[in-house]
């Protein structure tokens, strides 16, 4: 030991200075000394947690909801009695206390915890670790016994859907090193006076909380406490005198704060006293509402702090400009500038930051040529992500990178015409993305056979790749997605690895049997998408082999045959589509057990026999059915009624007879403004990077024309198509409280009636107010608007045709007249003739006399009554 002799009040000073380090070091080292790694097993075996500590952590479970069984191995048995077994307990291997909860919902299948946080936590007086994140505490507040756990170093509730207010009596956790509160509904964030109090804090996390309306938080955050300086300072020494102690090099508990996380908060700008935290290391001011020039932005941020700095996120906000020069900031090693309006080209000073290992400024608008010089010093580069920009790439043939990427992305970069050969360097390689950048070449054989056997995922769509497929790496141990669809590759299928998880080969030119197929064994398979190419024969019955498929397309091709019951072992299948091929036969019973089918798309094949009932009875999710074109016949099944989510219908041009089902207007989701977004997602992520996505594509007609549609565009959709069948009866008004309904075609069957007047009911901003006659037309009897025939005893004349009307009332009136004179004349006539033969000369005077008299009376009357109705006529005309 070496002996140390101090003489004067400097060196008292040093003397107690060395005292209090030796303290505070072994008052922090006791804990870590018996801590035990691992969850709930490892040394704990070993050992035995304290009965007080034990009832404590059972009295905490009694407050959560467990539906999920996490908490299982909590119990009072005698076998499972020792606490430090228990799920996300860990304790020290010393004494025994509970050091640790981990608890955090983060990264589990949606199994969150409920209920309530207890305070018999209080119990826990050695905890200095409680994670309970990504649960769902149902907007409950924040207990303010938190601020009582006077020893916790590690506190996490973010996401665990708290809201309130955040306890100020946080300020008391004096030895707090890390608190994220990020992702919940605090509502008291005006003021964070008591984060000024965490003189230890290193990391802080208060994410997606509209910091905004908050006055001081630059100001709290800046003036949080360098504890190493502010001791410094009390003792009076030299800044560097302390450099050889090693408790202020090793211990965090002494360094300021190193990460803040302030993204999501609708900010606009960053202040330049952000700059001035000399120690922080990492900043995320992602996902804000950030403007201006980046060159502003990161003069704001050179201040002590530009010497620390290692990781900036500044993705998904409004920053302008061109790329700055980032070489100002020499540690700097991850860059995130995603998803913002920055312009130009990428600067050559980027190839100055030589610690540099991940740069992505995808989705912006830079442009230009890159050459290799801007890399040839970025040995330690990582991840490159420079897609949805207009960049293109000079590399020569034969240039070697001084860098091993991790994960490629170029979409929709210029790469070619040839295959980049510096990526076939890339042999730790995990995502490689470079679609759509003008490849025209074929894939080098060699490199398929022998792809990296780190990589997980391969997308070289869109390209122009021709030639024959390949063999694909044979044997491989990690899960693999391939997306090579809208290429021109030709030829049979070739053989792919077992663990595939996705494979697209859609839009190609391949042809023959997919049989090659079941050989993907792995059960991994979870997107099949061999759409529009040349494939023919039958379908494998092999699908059991892969429980965990989601998307299957196989349209476009030349399949026949019926369909394999296998089909039916998919269980968690979404969307199917087995449109445009030769299929034959009725629909296998086996799909009922599909339950998770959203898409089910099987039009213009030739599937015959009746509409299967237990469509609508076994497949409650469907939101777009279309059996178009095919030859089912029988009646359309009550039970599809029971499809309250779907939003697109489609039986027309089959042989369906028997009537409309009146219950149609079950279908709720056409009543709704209800917008139901046809996408997946394959659940393959990894650091935030998408595997895949898919969209839905179909083809819908509307007003006799198809048209295609996808992802979002389609779920704005809703129609019911029952034209060119064989139904008959009247159109049940029921169909016109489907008020969301954009389309109803039931032209070319055998309806008979009047169009339901409830048509006019619907909202003007629907397509329907304006069908015309086509989409009724074929039905001899039907009647009402939109048609022009008119249903009986609704006839209304038009002007026209009440003046010819009231012209053929009027000469019937005439007719009248006429015929009643001639008749009057004729019988008075006639007797005048025969009674003259009989009688006395006198009386035949008098006689004649008097039928002189008559004609004279006739004549005046028959005039004025013609007179009278030719003026009335020329009245109305």
């Amino acid at each position: 030991m070496t002996m140390i002799t101090l003489t004067g009040g400097r060196s008292f000073k040093l003397l107690l200075l060395h005292a209090f380090l030796l303290v505070m070091l072994s008052a922090h080292l006791s804990p870590a000394l018996g801590f035990i790694s691992g969850v709930g097993v490892g040394d704990a075996n070993n050992i035995r947690c304290i009965e007080g500590e034990r009832q404590a952590l059972l009295e905490f479970k009694k407050g959560l909801v467990d539906d999920h069984g996490r908490l299982s191995s909590w119990q009072s048995s005698d076998e499972n009695k020792n606490c430090c077994n228990w799920e996300g307990v860990r304790c020290s291997n010393l004494t025994g206390h509970v050091l640790e909860l981990h608890l955090s919902n983060d990264g589990r299948e949606n199994k969150p915890f409920g209920g309530m946080i207890s305070s018999s936590l209080l119990e826990l007086p050695y905890l200095t670790y409680l994670d309970l994140s990504f649960n769902d505490f149902n907007q409950s507040y924040m207990p303010k016994f938190i601020g009582s756990l006077s020893n916790l170093k590690h506190l996490n509730l973010a996401a665990a859907n708290l809201s309130g207010l955040i306890p100020h009596h946080l300020q008391n956790l004096s030895h707090l090193q890390l608190l994220y509160l990020g992702g919940n509904y605090w509502s008291n964030i005006e003021n964070l006076e008591w984060l000024s109090h965490l003189s230890s804090i290193e990391e802080f996390d208060l994410s997606d909380t509209n910091l905004s309306v908050a006055n001081d938080w630059l100001e709290v955050v800046s003036s949080l406490p360098n504890l190493k300086n502010l001791w410094m300072e009390s003792c009076d020494l030299p800044p560097m005198s302390l450099s050889s102690f090693s408790p202020f090099n090793d211990s965090k508990s002494f360094a300021s704060l190193k990460s803040l996380d302030l993204s999501e908060n609708q900010l606009v700008h960053v202040p330049k006293s952000l700059g001035n935290i000399c120690t922080i290391r990492e900043l995320n001011l992602g996902s804000n509402h950030l403007n201006g020039q980046l060159v502003e932005l990161i003069t704001n941020l050179s201040g002590c702090a530009k010497d620390s700095l290692e990781i900036l996120y500044l993705s998904e906000n409004q920053i302008t400009g061109s790329l700055t020069n980032f070489a100002i900031f020499p540690s700097l090693k991850e860059i995130y500038l995603s998803v913002n309006k920055l312009n130009g080209t990428l600067p050559k000073s980027i190839g100055n930051l030589y610690k540099l290992e991940v740069l992505r400024v995808d989705s912006n608008f830079l442009e230009g040529v890159i050459s290799e010089s801007i890399f040839s010093n970025l040995s330690k580069l990582q991840i490159l992500d420079l897609s949805n920009n207009s960049l293109s790439f000079e590399f020569s043939f034969d240039w070697v990178p001084p860098f091993q990427l991790n994960k490629i992305h170029l979409t929709p970069c210029n790469l070619g015409p040839r295959f980049p050969n510096w990526i076939l360097t890339q042999r730790n390689v995990s995502f490689l993305k470079i679609s759509d950048t003008k490849i025209s070449d074929t894939i080098p054989a060699e490199w398929l056979a022998d792809l990296p056997p780190t990589l997980k995922l391969l997308n070289l769509s869109n390209n122009h790749i021709y030639g024959r497929l390949p063999n694909v790496s044979p044997k491989r141990l990690n899960e693999l997605a391939i997306d090579l669809s809208a290429n021109s590759l030709e030829g049979p299928l070739p053989h792919f690895p077992t663990n595939l998880t996705i494979l697209n080969l859609s839009k190609n030119q391949f042809s023959g049997s997919i049989s090659s197929l079941c050989k993907i064994n792995g059960q991994l398979l979870a997107y099949l998408d061999l759409s529009h190419n040349r494939l023919s024969g039958r379908l494998p019955n092999c699908f059991m082999q892969w429980p965990e498929l989601v998307i299957l397309n196989l349209a476009g091709n030349h399949f026949f045959g019926e369909v394999p019951s296998s089909l039916g072992l998919l269980y968690v299948l979404n969307t199917l589509s087995l449109n445009n091929n030769n299929f034959s036969g009725n629909l296998p019973s086996s799909l009922r057990n599909c339950s998770s089918l959203i898409v089910m798309d099987m039009r213009n094949n030739r599937f015959s026999r009746n509409v299967p009932a237990w469509i609508g009875e076994r497949l409650p999710s469907l939101v777009f059915l279309s059996l178009h074109s095919n030859m089912f016949n029988g009646s359309i099944p009550l039970h599809l009624c029971w499809l309250k989510d779907l939003q697109i219908l489609d039986l027309s041009l089959n042989d369906i007879s028997g009537t409309i089902p009146q219950c149609l207007n079950n279908f709720t989701a056409m009543a709704q403004k209800r917008n139901y977004f046809f996408e997946n997602f394959i659940p393959l992520s990894y650091d935030n990077f998408i595997v895949q996505e898919y969209f839905d594509s179909v083809m819908v007609e509307l007003k006799r024309n198809e048209y295609e549609y996808h992802g979002t565009n389609l779920g704005l959709l809703k129609i019911i198509n029952l034209s060119s069948n064989k139904l008959i009866g009247k159109l049940p008004s029921e169909i016109f409280s489907l008020l969301d309904l954009i389309s109803l075609n039931v032209s070319r069957n055998n309806l008979i009636g009047e169009i339901p007047q409830m048509i006019g009911n619907i909202p003007s901003g629907t397509q329907i107010r304006g069908f015309n006659a086509s989409y009724f037309i074929g039905n001899g009897a039907l009647c009402g608007p939109p048609l022009t025939q008119k249903c009986p005893g609704e006839e209304t004349p038009n002007r026209s045709e009440v003046t010819t009307n009231d012209n053929e009332e009027n000469g019937d009136e005439l007719g009248k007249w006429f015929y009643v004179g001639t008749g009057f004349g004729f019988a008075m006539g006639f007797w005048g003739v025969c009674s003259s033969l009989v009688l006395k000369r006198s009386w035949r005077l008098a006689y004649f006399l008097l039928l002189d008299n008559m004609k004279d009376w006739l004549y005046v009357t028959i005039t004025v009554n013609i007179a009278r109705l030719q003026r009335k006529i020329q009245r109305q005309g």
